[in-house]
């Protein structure tokens, strides 16, 4: 299996949009359709060169892998105290995704690094108590996506409405932490044209995409 993390440096990443169109209910969230996105690319690219690869899609990653432990062991990052996987460069600004391929790859090995030792500022930034030196506590995290009724209520009262359809649930636990807080990304004002992504050569990627194997 390959894993993908694809760093997400602005908020828009987290954009949470909910329609409702002709009784048809759709919900999107940029991150997670662009990582998906960028591993069929991926796909595609191994099929072409004779591996056999197929995309995990965000519906199927719950059940089938925990992305954050494959990227661990992947050594794309380790487990930080938030919980989230924090990389050394861009701390835990990054969204994963993966490839399943055959034949079986090489393996990365995990990294030996913990950034968390001497930090605890997203536990002291967290507003409702999810966070503690001890663990998470899910039932208290206001971006939770499958929150109690009561929880609920408190997601509609205090997530940032960007539009009628899209609103900001808190992230605190990610743009509190100061690992790649500072990172330069330079505004592109779409004067001028993108380069289309394209895919390198294992375990290496994208700028903002990277690729190793587990």
């Amino acid at each position: 299996m390959v894993v993908l993390g694809l760093y997400t440096p602005d908020d828009a990443y987290d954009f949470n949009t909910y329609v409702e169109i002709a009784g048809r209910r759709r919900w999107h969230k940029a991150a997670y359709e662009s990582v998906v996105a960028r591993a069929a690319l991926l796909a595609l690219d191994l099929n072409a060169r004779g591996i056999r690869a197929e995309p995990l899609t965000f519906v199927d990653s719950a059940s089938l892998v925990d992305l954050r432990e494959a990227a661990v062991r992947a050594g794309l990052g380790t487990r930080g105290l938030n919980g989230l996987v924090v990389t050394r460069e861009f701390g835990p600004r990054v969204r994963f995704g993966a490839v399943f391929v055959e034949p079986e790859l090489p393996r990365d090995k995990p990294l030996p690094d913990y950034y968390c030792a001497s930090c605890s500022i997203c536990v002291s930034r967290c507003p409702t108590g999810a966070l503690a030196p001890w663990g998470f506590d899910r039932a208290l995290c206001t971006a939770e996506f499958d929150p109690s009724p009561e929880m609920l209520a408190r997601q509609k009262r205090e997530a940032k409405p960007v539009t009628p359809f899209t609103r900001l649930q808190c992230n605190l636990c990610v743009s509190s932490c100061p690992i790649g807080k500072n990172r330069a990304v330079t505004w592109w004002d779409g004067s001028s044209a993108c380069e289309p992504p394209g895919v390198s050569e294992l375990p290496g990627g994208f700028e903002t995409l990277r690729a190793q194997r587990i």
